[in-house]
C-alpha cells in the first residue's frame, strides 16, 4: 500500500468558481461536493454555510417569547451555527479540513471582507489548525488566476481583514437582535433595526418629510433675446447689487424690469473668455458604476451588481467588481495596452487614442496611484475579447460603460473656451454664458457628458447690441427630489452628506454607510420589509418606514444616526489595515447596546402608534439586518 501524497485543499465560495480554479490547476476528478486531483482537492461553500447562532442557541434564557428581561443579549463569545440547508456541504469541508492527508489550505473565497468571513467561520467551526494561504484574484481569466496562484499570500497577511469581517457581523447581530426586540416590545408591533439599514431609512424618511413640508414659492426670471450683426444670443437678468441671483420674487417687479429695458439698446459691459480644461474621470469603483447605471440605464443598484458579478465570474470580461478603489497600480498600468487591445474591436477610436497616450510615455495619468489601491484596484475590462452577440442588452450596456470609462482615463483633457458676457440695458444687467470646445478629448469616450456649445458673438467692451425681445418667465421653487438608487448610493457613500466635489467625496468614502458590496442589498432589504417603496426610479419611505424611524428616534436617536454608523464603518476600514483593535470596536458597540436597552427600559416616553394594523395572529420573528 502506497504512502498517501499530501494534498492542498482549496475552498472557493461557489461551485462555479471552484470549477474555474480546478480547470486552471488541471484537477478533473469528481467527488461528492468537490473536485479532486493528485495534488489538490477543490471544494466550495454555498455563500454563508456558517452564521452566528440564534439567540436561544447562544443562551437558553434568550429563547422563547420575547421579553425585556432577556435584554441586553451580549454573548461573551459568539456561538456559530450551521445552516440546515447546507449542513451536508459543511460536513464535506469539515472532513477535508481535518484530514491528515491535507497539508495546507488555500482560501479562495471572494477576495473581500465577506469572502474572508465565509472562510474563517468554516475554518474556526471545523477546528482546523492547518496553515492557510490566501488566493487574491483581481480577475477570473486563466491568466489572472494563474497569476493569483503564483502569488499566494500567507493567511496571516489577511488576519486583520478577518477581524474586521467578524466585527462587522457581530456588531450587526448585537444591534439587530437587541434593538429589533427592544423597539418591538416597546411599540407593540414588529420593528426591524439594522446598524446600516436604520440610518439609511432615516435619510429616506427625512427626505420624504422635507418634500411633504415644502411650500412652493412663485418667482420670475427676465430673459432677454439680443442680437448684433445678425448673431443672436440669449441672456438672463440678474438682481443688483451683487448680480448673483436671477430670481424676481414679485411679478410687478419683473414687469418693471421688462418695461425699463424694452425698446432700449444694450451696451457690452464686459466680455470674458477663459481657457478651461476638464480632466479625464477616474475608472469606476462599484458605487460609481451603480450610480451611473441607475442614472443612464435605469438599473437598480442590485441589478448592476448582479450584472457586474456575472461579467467578472462567468464571462471573465471585467476585473473584481466589489471594489471601492478608482485607481490602478503601476504594475497593472504596465499591462494596460493588452486590455485596450481586447476592447479595440468594439471601440477602435477611443482605445487607439488611449493607447497612443500610454505609448507616448509623456503623460502622467491620475488614475495610476499605488497609494490609493488597497485590496483591489478599479473596475476595468480584462484581456478577454467580448462577444456582443452572446450578451444581453443590459449586460452589454454595463460592459460598454466600463470600457469607455477605462479608455477615457488615458485620453486627453477636454479643452474649451468659457465665455461670460454682461450686457447693460438702462441701468439693468443681463448675463450670457457659453462654452466652446476646442478639443473634446476624453469626452469622445463619453459624449453624453459634453455640455452643449453655446457660442456667443465676439463682442468688445463698449459695443452695442439690439434688444430683440424680453420675456417674463414664471417659475415655482421646487422641493428636493426623492432619492433614486443613484442619489441614495451617493448619500450612503458620504454618510448622508450631499457632496458634489469629487475629491471631497473620495476623502469621505471611509465614513460611508455600508460598503460598495453591501449597499445594494441594504436598499433591497428596505424594499422587502416595506419600509420603502419604488415609484418609477424614486425611492420613497412608506408610512411604516416613517413610523419605525420615529420609534427609534424617540428612544435612542444614535441608532438612526448616519454619522455614527459612518464612523463605525471608518473604524472597520482601519481595522482591515491594522490601525484599530477588534476589542476596542466591539466594546463600543456593546456599550451602545447595553446603554440603549437600559435607557429605553427606564423611559416613560410613549412611542407613536403603528400606522399599519399588525397581524396579531402572526408569530413575531426575530429580525436583524
Amino acid at each position: 500500500m502506497g504512502i498517501p501524497v499530501p494534498r492542498t485543499l482549496i475552498i472557493a465560495e461557489k461551485p462555479s468558481v471552484a470549477r474555474e480554479l480546478a480547470a486552471v490547476l488541471g484537477v478533473r476528478g469528481r467527488g461528492e461536493g468537490c473536485l479532486q486531483g493528485p495534488g489538490h482537492v477543490v471544494t466550495w461553500a454555498v455563500g454563508h454555510l456558517v452564521n452566528i447562532a440564534e439567540p436561544g442557541e447562544q443562551n437558553p434564557a434568550w429563547a422563547g417569547r420575547w421579553s425585556m428581561g432577556q435584554l441586553p443579549m451580549l454573548p461573551a463569545r459568539f456561538a456559530l451555527g450551521i445552516l440546515p440547508s447546507t449542513a451536508a456541504q459543511f460536513e464535506i469541508i469539515r472532513r477535508f479540513l481535518l484530514d491528515d492527508d491535507i497539508s495546507a489550505v488555500i482560501n479562495a473565497t471572494d477576495a473581500g471582507r465577506e469572502g474572508e468571513l465565509i472562510f474563517r467561520r468554516l475554518y474556526l467551526l471545523a477546528g482546523s489548525t492547518k496553515p492557510i494561504r490566501r488566493l487574491w484574484a483581481n480577475d477570473m481569466t486563466e491568466k489572472g488566476l494563474q497569476k493569483a496562484f503564483a502569488g499566494l499570500v500567507d493567511g496571516e497577511q489577511k488576519r486583520n481583514l478577518g477581524h474586521a469581517a467578524f466585527a462587522r457581523a457581530e456588531a450587526d447581530w448585537l444591534v439587530g437582535m437587541n434593538f429589533s426586540r427592544l423597539f418591538t416590545l416597546r411599540a407593540g408591533s414588529l420593528i426591524t433595526v439594522g446598524r446600516v439599514q436604520t440610518p439609511v431609512l432615516k435619510l429616506l424618511v427625512d427626505r420624504r418629510r422635507e418634500i411633504e413640508n415644502f411650500v412652493p414659492k412663485d418667482y420670475w426670471t427676465v430673459e432677454g433675446d439680443f442680437a448684433q450683426g445678425g448673431e443672436a444670443f440669449r441672456a438672463t437678468w440678474f438682481a443688483p447689487p451683487e448680480f448673483k441671483d436671477s430670481k424676481v420674487w414679485t411679478e410687478a417687479e419683473g414687469r418693471e424690469v421688462v418695461e425699463a429695458c424694452a425698446g432700449g439698446r444694450g451696451e457690452v459691459l464686459s466680455m470674458e473668455k477663459k481657457k478651461g480644461r476638464q480632466k479625464p474621470p477616474l475608472p469606476f469603483d462599484l458605487t460609481t458604476l451603480q450610480k451611473e447605471a441607475n442614472s443612464r440605464l435605469n438599473l437598480s443598484a442590485q441589478q448592476t451588481l448582479s450584472i457586474a458579478q456575472d461579467l467578472y465570474e462567468k464571462k471573465k470580461l471585467i476585473t473584481y467588481p466589489r471594489t471601492d478603489s478608482r485607481h490602478l497600480t503601476k504594475e497593472l498600468f504596465a499591462e494596460c495596452l493588452e486590455n485596450l487591445r481586447a476592447v479595440y474591436g468594439h471601440f477602435p477610436e477611443i482605445s487607439s487614442k488611449a493607447a497612443a497616450n500610454i505609448k507616448g510615455g509623456k503623460k502622467k495619468f491620475e488614475c495610476v496611484n499605488d497609494g490609493k489601491v488597497t485590496d483591489h484596484h478599479a473596475i476595468i475590462p480584462t484581456t478577454v475579447k467580448a462577444n456582443r452577440a452572446g450578451m444581453g442588452a443590459d449586460e452589454w450596456a454595463v460592459y460598454e460603460m466600463i470600457c469607455r470609462r477605462f479608455a477615457a482615463a488615458f485620453m486627453d483633457d477636454a479643452v474649451f473656451d468659457a465665455s461670460t458676457l454682461w450686457i447693460g440695458v438702462n441701468g439693468h444687467r443681463f448675463r450670457a454664458t457659453g462654452k466652446i470646445f476646442r478639443d473634446r478629448g476624453w469626452l469622445e469616450a463619453e459624449p453624453w457628458r459634453a455640455s452643449e456649445d453655446n457660442p456667443l458673438p465676439d463682442l468688445k467692451k463698449g459695443g452695442e447690441v439690439d434688444v430683440v425681445a424680453l420675456t417674463l418667465a414664471a417659475h415655482k421653487t421646487k422641493p428636493p427630489a426623492h432619492f433614486t438608487d443613484a442619489t441614495l448610493l451617493a448619500a450612503m457613500e458620504t454618510a448622508g452628506k450631499l457632496v458634489e466635489d469629487e475629491e471631497l467625496r473620495e476623502a469621505m468614502k471611509d465614513r460611508g454607510l455600508g460598503t460598495p458590496a453591501t449597499r445594494a442589498q441594504i436598499i433591497e432589504t428596505l424594499l422587502s420589509r416595506e419600509y420603502v417603496a419604488k415609484d418609477g426610479k424614486r425611492l420613497v419611505a412608506t408610512d411604516l418606514g416613517c413610523w419605525a424611524v420615529d420609534v427609534v428616534c424617540a428612544m435612542i436617536p444614535q441608532v438612526a444616526s448616519p454619522e455614527l454608523t459612518g464612523e463605525w464603518e471608518k473604524r472597520l476600514k482601519e481595522m482591515e489595515q491594522g490601525g484599530y483593535a477588534y476589542g476596542v470596536f466591539m466594546r463600543q458597540v456593546r456599550d451602545l447596546v447595553a446603554g440603549g436597552v437600559n435607557l429605553v427600559r427606564g423611559s416613560t416616553v410613549r412611542p407613536p402608534r403603528c400606522p399599519v394594523a399588525p397581524n396579531r395572529n402572526a408569530r413575531v420573528k426575530e429580525a436583524a439586518s
